[in-house]
C-alpha cells in the first residue's frame, strides 16, 4: 500500500493541491479536509495535481466532484493534473473527465 502524501501551495490567486500515493476509502477523509481547508484558506480557485497519485477509488472521486459542485456554486472553479495513466483512465471510465479541465502538467493549468 502507497502511503498518501498531500501538499499545498498558493500560486497566485490559485492553490494547488498535490496528492500522490493512493486515494481510497481509508484515506478519503483526510484528503476531503486538506481540499477543503485550501478552499477556506485560499478562495475557490483549485488546482488539484493528482500526477504523484497512483491510485483513486470511486470515495475519492466522488470527493472530488462534491467540491466542484460546491466551487461552482461559490462562482469558484477546479481544474485537475492528471497526466495519462491510471488516474486519468478511471476518469474517463466513469464519465467524470468532462466535468473537469484536466491538463497534462502543472504548467499547464497554471497558465
Amino acid at each position: 500500500m502507497d502511503v498518501l502524501e498531500m501538499t499545498r501551495r498558493r500560486h497566485g490567486d490559485l492553490v494547488v493541491v498535490s496528492l500522490a500515493g493512493e486515494v481510497d476509502l481509508d484515506n478519503v477523509s483526510d484528503v476531503r479536509k486538506c481540499l477543503d481547508e485550501a478552499v477556506e484558506t485560499h478562495g475557490p480557485r483549485l488546482v488539484v495535481d493528482l500526477t504523484g497519485l497512483t491510485f483513486i477509488d470511486t470515495t475519492g472521486l466522488g470527493v472530488l466532484v462534491r467540491l466542484l459542485a460546491t466551487l461552482r456554486d461559490r462562482n469558484g472553479s477546479m481544474a485537475l493534473v492528471a497526466p495519462d495513466g491510471q488516474v486519468l483512465r478511471r476518469l474517463r471510465r466513469t464519465n467524470l473527465a468532462p466535468l473537469f479541465p484536466i491538463y497534462d502538467t502543472l504548467s499547464q493549468a497554471l497558465a
